[in-house]
């Protein structure tokens, strides 16, 4: 299975994430909402696409996307041509940008249509499980970090009473690391103020799958799905360097979290919003923000790889890394933030932060493991 492309975040609810949970117990009464969930989540497509690996796409009608059956969304507003009021302008790609590598065969999605991956009972009822855990588990450097779970990360340590972001821009260079069917590895940026949190970035694991299944995030592409399967992923120490070069910002003039993903060749790709209205925290920008990896193994189990699996060097070809890092400030201007920090929790894992790497802009290169 190729690797996938993952967006998830934490308002109220999560990107669907799915794996067996050891030693967690649901109850029948969880296990039926789960099942009703499910049902409401099925909708009817007007065309079904097959990618390479296997997955299927449904394209469903815009206006019965995941997003609408939010509570919070009743009164939302929104139409397939939406668009951001600007798009940030960052600094030209030096990397190999990869958006045409998740877009969908067969032409896509017909307009009006967007691209939602079919599900089987009870994979769906897998993800619910596993979600429930990775809330509790996935917050870095903090005392509810949870066993197994593992960061490799540069984030922000700023005063939140005087300092807020209002977007990330990072070229994350895609690996598909060896990992057992129990873990998952990811390269990713995270956004947050409070308990909101945005999370986009790659995630290699056959087991774990993160998606647009939980409401709130309104898809407008209908070519990218957001768990689109990366055809290419970076190999080390080859001279071809493969990227995703995501940006997320807050739209200033409606409150709403965009996620666009860089081209270096055709006009950026707009993939969708978070709407301002989920939001408490992130209404008024973010106080919080990190990238590099994520990584878990169930206890018990080897450390497992983040980024390509090896320590990382201060070379593009042999590490995993985010390039062109890079936030936006009060005035929505692209800076480099100041008040960073570097942080690991396992002496096999490194992070380095480069503030200027060649024509790479800052780089924070990351990675390791046992191996």
């Amino acid at each position: 299975m190729g690797i996938k492309i993952l967006a998830y975040f934490v308002i109220s609810c999560l990107f669907l994430v799915f794996n067996g949970i050891e030693g967690i117990q649901f109850s029948n009464q969880e296990e039926l909402q789960w099942i009703k969930q499910f049902k409401l989540l099925r909708k009817p497509s007007v065309k079904t696409i097959k990618t390479k690996y296997g997955d299927l796409y449904d394209c469903v009608d815009f206006y019965k996307q995941p997003a609408f059956d939010h509570p919070l969304m009743k009164n939302h507003s929104s139409h397939p041509q939406m668009r951001p009021s600007f798009v940030p302008k960052w600094t030209e790609t030096r990397n190999e940008v990869l958006v045409e590598n998740v877009h969908l065969e067969d032409g896509g999605c017909a307009e009006s249509t967007i691209p939602i991956r079919r599900w089987s009972k009870d994979e769906f009822i897998q993800m619910s499980r596993f979600t429930k855990k990775y809330v509790s588990r996935s917050k870095p450097n903090t005392n509810q970090q949870q066993m197994g779970t593992h960061f490799a990360i540069v984030q922000t340590n700023s005063d939140p009473s005087k300092v807020k972001y209002y977007g990330v821009n990072c070229e994350l260079n895609v690996y598909n690391p060896h990992i057992t069917p129990l873990q998952y590895s990811s390269g990713e940026m995270i956004i947050q103020n409070g308990n909101d949190r945005i999370q986009f970035g790659w995630t290699a694991g056959q087991s774990h799958c993160f998606n647009m299944l939980c409401p709130g995030f309104v898809s407008v592409n209908k070519d990218i799905p957001i768990d689109a399967a990366m055809k290419e992923t970076a190999k080390r120490g080859s001279s071809k360097i493969l990227c995703i070069g995501p940006f997320i910002y807050q739209d200033p003039k409606t409150g709403h979290w965009w996620l666009v993903l860089r081209n270096p060749v055709k006009p950026d790709a707009i993939v969708g919003y978070w709407p301002r209205e989920l939001f408490t925290g992130l209404a008024s920008g973010a106080t919080y923000i990190a990238v590099g990896g994520e990584a878990y193994s169930p206890p018990g189990q080897p450390l497992p790889p983040i980024g390509n699996g090896y320590y990382p060097v201060e070379d593009a070809r042999l590490s995993a890394y985010c390039s062109e890092f890079g936030v936006l400030d009060a005035n929505h201007k692209k800076i480099s933030p100041k008040q960073t920090e570097k942080y690991t929790d396992n002496w096999h894992y490194g992070v380095y932060d480069r503030e200027q790497y060649r024509d790479f802009g800052r780089i924070v290169f990351f990675g390791g493991t046992t191996m």
